[in-house]
């Protein structure tokens, strides 16, 4: 997918986050019961269908995976793929916070590598992908996501050394 970098929200209700004086409790507890929600379906039970995503969701992935306009293109270029390179996920959850309409999380995935990741074929190693996600939700969908991906740590523990992999590549074209 191309990227459209990480945009700021479409409803920009905050200054720069949501207004703390303004905030209604009982949104932030129906967001943080759609952001868990959506967190355990998308990452640990391979459900594929994005179920809480809005029709016309807006997600910002990681570096080389690009902007999903609809929750197809982020089952098909995210989900689906992340799901056939790792067999026995878990999920470590840091953090999940929320306030309004906005939550975050901060989660490591580990997985075996069974399956093509990102280009890098199966290792059969044990892979820890560090997350930090945000969402803005509402009406009990998420209508946009950003995920950032620690990919240096994550190949790192492919056996590939990203940053070796650059310099190489800069070297080359030099």
């Amino acid at each position: 997918m191309a990227t459209d970098g990480y945009l700021a929200p479409k409803a920009m209700d905050g200054w720069p986050a949501p207004l703390s004086a303004k905030v209604d409790p009982e949104t932030t507890a129906a967001s943080e019961q759609v952001w868990r929600a959506a967190l355990h379906e998308d990452y640990l039970r391979d459900a594929g269908d994005a179920r809480w995503w809005s029709d016309s969701m807006i997600w910002y992935g990681p570096g080389g995976v690009g902007t999903a306009h609809s929750s197809l293109e982020y089952s098909t270029h995210w989900l689906r793929p992340l799901h056939a390179a790792f067999s026995n996920v878990t999920m470590a959850i840091d953090i999940v916070v929320c306030e309004g309409s906005y939550c975050g999380a901060h989660f490591y995935l580990y997985g075996i590598h069974t399956g093509t990741w990102l280009g890098e074929e199966a290792t059969g190693k044990r892979v820890s992908i560090r997350c930090g996600a945000h969402a803005h939700i509402e009406k009990g969908k998420i209508q946009e996501g950003w995920l950032i991906v620690d990919l240096p740590l994550a190949f790192h523990t492919l056996g590939v050394d990203l940053y070796a992999r650059a310099h190489e590549l800069a070297v080359s074209v030099a």
